[in-house]
């Protein structure tokens, strides 16, 4: 059995035997979007680090080296958003992370922290944010399945409203689809969850882009705050790799 050592950084050529590093994201070898605003170049388009996908930041958004441990902050007035022109492939399972300081400035009824662009196919591969099918609600989910339903969201019961969110405060949001459930945690905590094993088809994408801060279509409806983290996986990560996830930058954020 290999021994795992965490968060660990070797120098001077040392060679290790039968040891496994495994990084403070976990799961880096699903890792297929990756933007960290502690890592901006100050200028610019957000550079993915996975695939250097290029985020063009629309509206000129403000950035802090400094405000959670470095963070953008996007303002609906403004009209302030991000968007990358080209998709992720389709994911028929996926995790979408953000964390957000979510500040009560959003615009509309379906505005999205990240979702892929809603293009000329009837496919929305994965979506975090407001109003997807349920105006008001904050979920996860995507669109598109072809059962005749469109959406299938993580909503179970009455939904996690976006009244719940508190103005001034920082949230780690995460989303994931496994083949059977769609889920929804916030900070850490199983919100709601519901169960989908595609009878009509597995999510797709579009290949219409990434928006961030925006609802899919392009839409003037905005979420406003600030941004420091957002990440695509292309499986679900478990409540093994979000509580890997959260331990490894809730300080940053100070929670």
């Amino acid at each position: 059995m290999p021994i795992v050592i965490t968060g660990t950084t070797f120098t001077g050529g040392t060679t290790l035997t039968g040891v496994t590093y495994q990084g403070p994201m976990g799961y880096t070898s699903n890792l297929v979007l990756n933007l960290d605003a502690a890592a901006y170049s100050g200028s610019g388009n957000w550079i993915d680090t996975v695939g250097s996908k290029p985020f063009v930041l629309n509206g000129s958004p403000s950035y802090s080296s400094t405000i959670g441990g470095g963070s953008f902050n996007f303002s609906p007035a403004s009209g302030q958003s991000a968007f990358c022109s080209t998709s992720l492939s389709s994911l028929n399972t996926w995790t979408v992370e953000a964390w957000n300081y979510y500040d009560g400035t959003n615009t509309g009824l379906s505005p999205c922290i990240i979702t892929e662009g809603f293009g000329g196919t009837l496919h929305i591969n994965y979506a975090l944010g407001a109003g997807l099918a349920n105006p008001n609600v904050f979920e996860s989910g995507f669109f598109g399945a072809n059962d005749g339903v469109g959406w299938r969201t993580s909503k179970s019961g009455s939904g996690y409203a976006t009244s719940n969110l508190v103005p001034g405060t920082w949230y780690q949001f995460v989303g994931t689809y496994n083949g059977s459930n769609i889920k929804l945690y916030i900070n850490n905590t199983l919100i709601e969850s519901t169960a989908y094993s595609a009878p009509g088809g597995y999510p797709q994408s579009a290949g219409s882009g990434i928006r961030l801060m925006q609802k899919w279509d392009g839409d003037a409806q905005y979420w406003g705050g600030k941004l420091g983290i957002v990440r695509v996986y292309n499986t679900d990560i478990g409540t093994g790799g979000i509580n890997q996830n959260w331990n490894a930058n809730k300080s940053r954020f100070g929670l």
